[in-house]
């Protein structure tokens, strides 16, 4: 079996070395899948190029059908890798699984494997002749043959009808691109067709795998001369279409050419393509962006979308650095940026209001320290002396003023435990969180009573409460500090004897309103502006107390969600009316 190299098998070794040259230059771009199909289509070119050049270059019959035989390792798949590779490039993703190339590579794996047993069947070829001047294999194809082949014919057309689709869908940019990849395409085809129907200048030989090396070398063309596999539509696939972020190109008629699919996502967009729709009919309700698309130039703008905040940068698009072919939207999710700003605002203007509070408690502070020193010092004074005195009359045996002493120090202590009671519940209603209940506020009421027992016995007070109160939420203990603030006061500064009326309410903002009158001379205006804010007594004489008590109040008050106040009293001979509210339940 000798090998005879004549200008026939020349041509297709040189086919195969250009193949790889072709390989060689698309190799740096392999990372692009456009690519990886290309470079794996050429692949199977040199391996046909290189069996056909020892094909014509036997003169031996069988040799020759052994080679065309292995050929087919070349050829089979050829179809397959092109039509992948035209679907790539036009972005049709979503048909490139390993599902659908398995089912692509069935006919090519049939034909293989009929290929090799073709002897036994001759489905591929019914009979093999040889042309013994021009040493040529002339095969007489079988039905399976014709069915390989129209199969491979419909996946060429196919990748045909994906690159016009790119042509329809791209921007001109990128249109020169595909008209080199078109070109490249039909030269393989009429290749075979000129094998296949014997339209051949050179009877017998087969010029498809020239023609695909042809096609290598345009697609490399198109790199060099156009940045082919650089720019859209090829990264896109990698980047843009697989970001979350929305990108959208709007050329300079306003019409959308191209669009990811996290647009869809972001705003609740239907399957229906927005290709070659009206940016402004499409986005009709973001009138924002199309101001911003109009002006040409960098734009960032916000947006609120489905409840969810977006950054759009709007930047031109320049063909070549020169003319102006469109503009380019990305839309990045700031939303947790946005929530975490304002949470930060939120917590911000917590703090202030913390500050202020604390700030409003060292104030109060200070100004009680002015107010009560004084008494404090007294009281405590009164106790020191008192016990002196007391403790000596014990020692000489004297008893006659003991009784007298021990109950100086008792108010004296009472008046001081009152004072610190008040600093307590001062400094605890600004710091503690409580959990709010309903009310039972004729018990509260009654127990407030109760503590201030003594002092209504002594100045003969006349209490008139209901037999119902509304009901509202807030917090016992606190709310029965309020009743003994407002009671001592109605008591204190109330007429001779305290004639007092309490009583409850509903307001229109659905509040519960307490209040309690008396029937003191009453306030004027410039004393009820400086109610439950100042620490002085607007009375002396018979008053005892550090005016620190109204001040307790409004604190608690706040803090359960009401507010307190002060008016004239109406149906008394004077007096006022002190109210607080709560929410009603």
């Amino acid at each position: 079996m000798g090998y005879h190299f004549t200008i026939d098998s020349l041509i297709e070794f040189l086919t195969a070395v250009a193949a790889v040259i072709a390989i060689i230059f698309l190799w740096e771009k392999r990372k692009s899948q456009e690519v990886k199909f290309i470079i794996l289509l050429e692949t199977l070119v040199a391996v046909w190029a290189i069996t056909y050049a020892f094909e014509f270059a036997t003169y031996d019959l069988q040799t020759k059908i052994m080679w065309s035989k292995l050929s087919y390792f070349g050829i089979a798949f050829l179809p397959v890798l092109y039509f992948l590779f035209t679907t790539a490039f036009s972005q049709k993703t979503k048909i490139i699984t390993n599902r659908n190339i398995f089912l692509l590579s069935i006919i090519p794996a049939i034909t293989i494997g009929l290929i090799l047993t073709n002897d036994t069947h001759k489905l591929v070829w019914t009979d093999v002749t040889q042309d013994a001047i021009l040493n040529v294999a002339h095969y007489h194809h079988g039905v399976w043959f014709w069915i390989y082949w129209s199969y491979a014919m419909l996946l060429f057309v196919s990748g045909l009808y994906n690159l016009a689709y790119s042509i329809y869908r791209f921007t001109a940019y990128y249109k020169s691109q595909i008209t080199v990849l078109l070109l490249a395409s039909v030269i393989p085809i009429l290749g075979n067709l000129m094998y296949v129907t014997g339209i051949n200048p050179f009877p017998g030989f087969d010029w498809t795998p020239v023609s695909f090396v042809l096609t290598g070398l345009l697609v490399a063309f198109g790199i060099a001369r156009y940045k082919m596999f650089d720019l859209v539509p090829f990264a896109r696939n990698k980047l843009i279409d697989t970001m979350d972020d929305g990108a959208i190109v709007v050329n300079p008629d306003g019409y959308i050419e191209d669009c990811n699919s996290s647009v869809y996502k972001i705003f609740s967009l239907n399957k229906t393509s927005i290709i070659n729709k009206s940016f402004k009919d499409i986005f009709s309700d973001y009138k924002t962006l199309s101001l911003a698309l109009y002006s040409k130039g960098v734009e960032r703008v916000q947006v609120e979308i489905d409840k969810r905040y977006y950054q759009v940068q709007i930047s031109p698009i320049y063909y070549r650095k020169r003319d102006y072919s469109g503009s380019l939207l990305l839309l990045h999710d700031i939303t947790s940026i946005k929530y975490a700003e304002d949470e930060l605002k939120e917590a911000n203007k917590k703090l202030l209001v913390e500050i202020e509070i604390r700030e409003k408690l060292i104030e109060d502070l200070d100004s009680f320290a002015h107010t009560v020193a004084h008494d404090l010092k007294n009281t405590l004074g009164t106790i020191v002396a008192s016990s002196e005195i007391l403790e000596e009359s014990v020692n000489i045996k004297d008893t006659k003023h003991s009784a007298r002493l021990a109950s100086l120090i008792k108010n004296s202590a009472d008046k001081s435990m009152r004072i610190t009671q008040e600093l307590l519940i001062l400094a605890r209603s600004s710091r503690t969180d409580i959990e709010k209940s309903s009310l039972d506020m004729k018990t509260i009421f009654a127990e407030a009573t109760e503590q201030l027992n003594e002092l209504i016995q002594k100045e003969k007070a006349e209490i008139k409460f209901p037999a119902k109160w509304l009901t509202s939420s807030g917090y016992a203990p606190w709310v029965e500090e309020v009743w003994v603030n407002y009671l001592s006061n109605a008591i204190k500064y109330g007429g001779h004897p305290p004639k007092i009326e309490v009583g409850s309410e509903l307001t229109e903002e659905n509040m519960v309103k307490y209040w309690i009158k008396d029937n003191g001379k009453g306030l004027t205006e410039e004393e009820q502006s400086q109610l439950f804010h100042k620490y002085v007594r607007l009375s002396s004489g018979r008053i005892d107390g550090q005016g620190l008590g109204l001040s307790i109040v409004k604190r608690i008050i706040d803090k359960l969600g009401g507010s307190v106040g002060v008016e004239p009293a109406k149906n008394f001979n004077g007096g006022s009316v002190f109210y607080f509210t709560l929410p009603a339940i």
